[in-house]
């Protein structure tokens, strides 16, 4: 385990206990007007959170009795300590943030998968256009960002030096926000960056950049406490539902539905909504996926210990 996560999970550790040591109010037994069951999400607002909008839009919450709350997100330790705590009820979070939570023994699990990354969405190594790296070897005593250590990127790209029996710490990962990224690489203080929408299409409209690699599998899912899990299973099987609907309506008609949704609940507009790439939502629990990500987690040293991948989602019920 690096540097940084040791010190993010000694801060979260600390923040829980805290938590503990007050009476968290939570919305247990908050009902609106209409007599739904208010549910507060932190959701980040890129095409990740995309079935949320169009579930909020067309209904879908409303019919499975419940209203949701849009909350910021924040990184992943701060997110995990809110719904542990109690303050937030549901959040998207990266695979990584949960795995390496549950392994360290706090309370939370999956109330429903949400994306999973494919070569359409491309999420993955982008370098220069004119730099001398072709390959994920070529990477070897190079430096790449990642948006945090221990993250989605870092590891993926851990995994690929590793199939191709090479050190996966002979690779330098350097800590920066998204928006950063292009002028990092750029400047020439890293040779490759881990891009996703849609911070990609913004760096792509910068510099001319190509794409060396990318990752496939499970990427993101929506969290919650196993306490509200164990107290509401009514609330997250239709969670689970409404979203259900939603990515039906996505896959029908993915840009036209981004194209319709982003704008009304982000500052993306219309015509950058429609041409951004779009991950696979993901309705059923990839158990496989998971597992490997977790594997992969123990191999590369970011975890001590594995767990199983079906200890993470639940029936609701």
């Amino acid at each position: 385990m690096n540097l940084g996560t040791k010190r993010r999970l000694g801060v979260l550790a600390l923040t829980l206990l805290l938590a503990g040591a007050t009476t968290a109010c939570g919305n247990d037994d908050a009902a609106t007007a209409d007599g739904l069951t208010k549910v507060t999400l932190s959701i980040p607002p890129v095409g990740d959170s995309l079935p949320v909008y169009d579930a909020i839009a067309k209904g879908y919450f409303a019919d499975e009795g419940l209203d949701v709350e849009l909350t910021p997100a924040a990184n992943g330790a701060t997110t995990i300590n809110a719904l542990v705590s109690g303050s937030t009820d549901l959040a998207l979070v990266s695979y990584p943030s949960l795995i390496t939570a549950k392994s360290s023994g706090i309370p939370v699990t999956i109330a429903a998968p949400a994306i999973a990354g494919t070569e359409e969405y491309a999420a993955g190594l982008y370098v220069l256009a004119d730099s001398e790296i072709q390959k994920p070897a070529d990477m070897v005593g190079k430096k790449m960002a990642t948006p945090s250590l221990g993250s989605v990127g870092d590891i993926w790209f851990r995994g690929v030096l590793l199939q191709e029996g090479l050190d996966p710490d002979s690779v330098t990962f350097v800590e920066i926000p998204q928006a950063n990224m292009a002028a990092a690489l750029e400047a020439g203080d890293v040779d490759g960056i881990f891009q996703t929408e849609p911070t990609l299409s913004a760096t792509q409209a910068k510099l001319d950049v190509r794409l060396v690699g990318y990752q496939e599998g499970p990427q993101g899912l929506f969290a919650t406490s196993e306490k509200y899990l164990g107290d509401k299973p009514d609330v997250v099987s239709g969670f689970r539902a409404a979203l259900a609907k939603a990515v039906d309506d996505i896959e029908a008609d993915p840009h036209g539905v981004a194209e319709a949704m982003m704008p009304k609940y982000t500052e993306m507009s219309a015509d950058v909504a429609a041409k951004m790439r779009l991950p696979h939502y993901q309705v059923d629990f990839d158990a496989a996926g998971v597992q490997k990500v977790i594997d992969l987690m123990v191999e590369v040293g970011l975890l001590k210990d594995s767990i199983d991948a079906g200890d993470l989602y639940k029936d609701a019920s």
